[in-house]
């Protein structure tokens, strides 16, 4: 089966990186918010790609930079969030991360 890349795919990731309104934007301020992490996930499961398929730089800058981005907000949200559950929202990340773009 083919499957072609949505292109809303690559909006709702650039939203997730708004400052005042996205996941990651609010993470960079130093909150973590529940509902937005929610979004964020359920973006990131509805991404279906072919293993085929060429994906556009920016849509691979955005996803590769999620997992270090956040491991560096780790201190900055520990004040909105456990810092073992934050560790485990992220590992939830990166699984669709996987899921997404493969493993080596």
């Amino acid at each position: 089966m083919h499957i072609r890349m949505d292109p809303s795919y690559l909006d709702k990731l650039e939203a997730a990186w708004e400052l005042e309104t996205g996941f990651l934007g609010r993470l960079r301020e130093g909150i973590f918010d529940p509902v937005l992490y929610g979004d964020f996930v359920t973006t990131l499961m509805s991404i279906q790609l072919d293993e085929h398929e060429l994906l556009s730089q920016r849509f691979v800058t955005l996803l590769w930079f999620i997992c270090p981005f956040m491991e560096r907000q780790t201190e900055r949200v520990a004040e909105t969030i456990d810092v073992e559950e934050y560790a485990l929202k992220r590992e939830n990340i990166e699984r669709q991360l996987e899921r997404i773009l493969g493993l080596p």
